[in-house]
């Protein structure tokens, strides 16, 4: 899994206390989502860290072929409601022929920071909150023996998939406001981050890996202990 389990448990936690988590485990994957962001993961690739993390929350894992809703009632009491349609992500992924890049720029717009991604079919730009991308994203709990880092998201109505060998993993992205709209984003017109002396990516992934290991052992210290595509 290309997603970093200390950073996923904290937006868990954070769905579960505001619109409420939907966990399942479905056509042999674990599904789990909100109404911002969801992960698909194998069954068989799941690690101990991320099956402890879904336990830690709410208590328990679905059964093959149950979906759940996890809500916190007025009592601080986890509540559970049977989700019949759930989506499919992998026939999500594939209806998304269009494709993105991330650009090298952030966006701010308090109290959130946002990465910007520019379409390949009319180059305009979309962008996503950097604690659902960046800051979830890690090569450090791969199975390097079949996974590799996920490459260009591909995006479908203003989603933004990200796949690797055993993952799906997607971002709904949001509006910047009318200011960047109409001001920001039109100052770019006529740039293609697609173009290769733009991308940077080696030496900017080198300098987060080492942010990341760093992160990790703070991250250990407090907390203790294939998709055939």
């Amino acid at each position: 899994m290309f997603l970093k389990t200390a950073e996923l448990k904290k937006i868990m936690k954070a769905g579960l206390k505001r619109q409420g988590l939907i966990v399942g485990t479905v056509e042999g994957h674990y599904l789990v989502y909100t109404d911002s962001w969801g992960v698909y993961l194998g069954v068989e690739y799941a690690s101990n860290k991320f099956k402890a993390a879904i336990m830690e929350i709410i208590g328990d894992i679905p059964e093959a072929w149950e979906c759940y809703r996890y809500t916190i009632n007025s009592e601080k009491d986890i509540q559970q409601e049977k989700v019949f349609d759930y989506p499919d992500p992998y026939e999500n992924w594939k209806r998304a022929k269009d494709f993105a890049v991330i650009a090298p720029i952030f966006f701010h717009a308090w109290p959130h920071e946002y990465i910007v991604c520019q379409r390949k079919s009319d180059l305009k730009f979309v962008v996503a909150d950097r604690a659902l991308t960046n800051s979830v994203f890690s090569r450090n709990e791969l199975e390097t023996t079949v996974e590799t880092m996920p490459e260009r998201p591909s995006i479908l109505d203003g989603v933004l998939y990200f796949k690797n060998e055993t993952t799906i993993y997607w971002v709904h992205t949001e509006s910047p406001g009318s200011k960047a709209l109409e001001v920001l984003f039109p100052h770019l017109k006529g740039i293609s981050f697609f173009e290769d002396d733009w991308r940077q990516k080696e030496a900017l992934e080198d300098v987060e890996d080492v942010e990341e290991d760093n992160a990790d052992v703070e991250d250990g210290a407090a907390e203790e202990e294939q998709l055939p595509y």
